[in-house]
């Protein structure tokens, strides 16, 4: 049995999975912009826990890893210090960049241009819209 979920986790296209991660961090900010509503953030988990499984049996590009870790990073400090806008866009280009050359694995299919696009502006843009609401509920509550 476990095999056979192996073997299909390992089927998944590279779109199919990044899709995947995309929908699953989605549905997880989606939680934790309305709390109590438990199944969001219960298929969010599965839904990152099965792309990442699927991107993790193909050979990834450690350069493009590291741009999405680094942009991620940037996303992150974002939460405690508003950065200047140009720099989110940067960070989020530099998603759609390393989700579009993530899995190139010599004679694999890649990430297709328009689903590298797609999952690197929404998770750009949701990511930096949800660290400015924070921080600025953060700064209201005095706590910065």
């Amino acid at each position: 049995m476990v095999h056979l979920c192996q073997d299909q986790i390992h089927r998944l296209s590279p779109d199919v999975a990044l899709l995947l991660v995309t929908l699953g961090v989605l549905l997880i900010y989606l939680e934790l912009n309305r709390p109590g509503w438990f199944w969001s953030l219960a298929v969010g988990v599965l839904a990152v826990l099965l792309g990442a499984a699927a991107l993790g049996q193909r050979e990834l590009n450690p350069a493009a890893l590291g741009l999405v870790l680094v942009a991620i990073s940037i996303f992150f400090l974002n939460l405690l210090r508003r950065l200047q806008v140009a720099l989110l866009l940067a960070a989020t280009l530099a998603i759609v960049i390393g989700f579009l050359r993530l899995a190139p694995a010599a004679g694999t299919k890649g990430v297709h241009t328009v689903t590298a696009a797609g999952c690197g502006l929404a998770l750009g843009a949701g990511t930096s819209l949800l660290t400015r609401i924070a921080h600025r509920a953060r700064t209201n509550k005095g706590l910065d």
